[in-house]
């Protein structure tokens, strides 16, 4: 049995080593506790900015969890082997790129020491995920970055914090 846990040990800490599990899922959100402060970023980056939009919108607890919990859902390693399942493809380099990314908005349910953050973007007066980039040496025609669509049921909600921002 010891020799079993011992052999465990080691596959986890090759896998971990080599990189093998860094990339998982986001964790969903079942609720928010109390004592938190609704923050939007705007603009290219916005995830890393400090300046914060003031907006007279406060999200739904629930709305939030399930923006968050939609967006949990997508794992990129797993589309990167059905990148057909993604909804928009751009060219990694390219003006849509730059204009896409610049629309990056920020969702956080803040606290005093940690947040809870979803970011989306605006193409075509949809709002998306971003979900990973592609390169281009071992299959040139996936080169791109590669977006999913928030669903009709969060999209005419949030679109109403993203039109204030957008202002």
């Amino acid at each position: 049995m010891k020799k079993i846990v011992q052999i465990i040990i080691s596959v986890i800490f090759v896998f971990s080593m080599t990189g093998c599990l860094t990339v998982l899922n986001k964790e969903k959100l079942a609720d928010l506790d109390d004592g938190y402060v609704c923050e939007y970023r705007y603009g290219e980056n916005a995830r890393y900015s400090t300046e914060l939009v003031d907006i007279d919108f406060e999200f739904e607890k629930q709305m939030f969890i399930d923006l968050y919990n939609e967006k949990a859902q997508y794992d990129p390693v797993y589309l990167r082997n059905h990148i057909e399942e993604c909804d928009l493809k751009l060219e990694r380099i390219s003006d849509e790129v730059d204009k896409i990314l610049k629309t990056e908005i920020s969702i956080r349910a803040a606290y005093e020491d940690t947040y809870e953050e979803v970011t989306v973007y605006e193409y075509n007066g949809d709002l998306y995920f971003y979900v990973l980039t592609m390169g281009g040496r071992t299959e040139p025609d996936k080169e791109g970055k590669y977006f999913m669509r928030v669903s009709d049921n969060l999209q005419e909600y949030w679109k109403q914090l993203t039109n204030q921002i957008y202002k």
